[in-house]
């Protein structure tokens, strides 16, 4: 039986972290209003009594991303023992009913109700109105919480602050569903979370930061975003009031150099050779622009970039909205 449980945990560990930070913060749900504040509180002030469920990965809890945060929240409340709490369904559709999980589904994930979400908003908001709980839960909640929290909502709060189209969101979104958030190549979402300053510069455009992003692309999908959002900004804005989503701390300022020249036509880089490399400078000892996973990026055979300028025996190139330079020996101008 406990391996079956940790066959659970492992195979639904991003379902379980879904919700994680929600159920924290509206634990044990169980009954009357006082019974949910009482079980709350008992939750938040053991966060640093949580063990690892995930017995067979690394554990590096609390500088964690998603994943492990929802082993050690899963040692407070189990997703079954949520589901017969809750008043409703958690789910709506997908591989999971009633408790029963689909451990083989590798091509579907839980949809979660909205009414759900919206409970356990209903709760978290009651519960962290409480000021006297807040300021003696603040320690341990931004010890173990407060840089997943943190992180998330920065995500959320640059995807909707008016800098990207609809359309450039939702192509964010679908590709990270597409995907199922472990494609570190997929432009449109590495690129995104590479123009954020997310802290810690050895999680950005890598694993962890871009499981956060998964969450929100999940829950875009299956309508729940909003509903998750205002769990997720009710909880941390009562622990950090000052937080305000500002352009100029969190978006890095771009590398992008517009190069102006006369004629009426652009000038193009075609690239002639395979593998090439696109580095930061014109010269073969400058830095390479790598992918997520720390492998190069190559530009296909073939491909145009709009020309920037040229030094030595490198073109500069707009690469993806990135000025970024390619050996003359391996490209023509055209």
């Amino acid at each position: 039986m406990k391996k079956h449980f940790t066959f659970f945990i492992r195979k639904s560990a991003l379902a379980l972290s879904a919700a994680a930070l929600a159920l924290v913060f509206s634990a044990f749900v169980s009954g009357d209003s006082n019974n949910h504040a009482q079980r709350f509180q008992e939750a938040a002030m053991n966060l640093d009594k949580t063990y690892h469920t995930l017995t067979d990965e690394f554990d590096y809890w609390p500088e964690c991303g998603i994943r492990v945060t929802g082993s050690h929240l899963a040692s407070l409340i189990s997703l079954n023992e949520l589901q017969q709490m809750l008043p409703c369904p958690l789910y709506v559709s997908g591989p999971h009913h009633d408790g029963a999980w689909d451990l083989n589904s590798e091509d579907d994930f839980g949809h979660y109700n909205p009414e759900a979400i919206e409970y356990l908003g209903s709760i978290a908001k009651k519960v962290v109105a409480e000021k006297k709980f807040v300021s003696l839960s603040k320690p341990l909640v931004d010890k173990y919480l407060y840089r997943q929290m943190h992180i998330m909502m920065v995500i959320h709060d640059a995807l909707y602050d008016g800098s990207l189209s609809q359309t450039e969101r939702e192509t964010i979104f679908s590709t990270s569903v597409e995907t199922k958030g472990w494609d570190y190549g997929a432009y449109e979402v590495g690129f995104f979370l590479q123009l954020l300053n997310l802290e810690d510069d050895s999680y950005v455009y890598g694993n962890i930061d871009y499981r956060f992003l998964h969450f929100w692309a999940r829950r875009w999908s299956d309508g729940t975003i909003d509903q998750f959002y205002e769990v997720l900004s009710t909880i941390f804005k009562a622990y950090h009031p000052e937080y305000v989503f500002d352009p100029e701390i969190y978006w890095l300022p771009s590398e992008e150099e517009e190069y102006e020249y006369e004629g009426d036509e652009e000038i193009y880089v075609v690239i002639d050779g395979s593998e090439l490399r696109l580095r930061l400078g014109p010269s073969t000892s400058a830095d390479t622009f790598k992918w997520g996973d720390g492998t190069n990026r190559h530009p296909k055979v073939g491909e145009r970039f709009r020309y920037l300028g040229e030094e030595g025996e490198f073109y500069q190139i707009d690469f993806h909205g990135n000025a970024l330079w390619v050996s003359k020996k391996y490209t023509h101008i055209e």
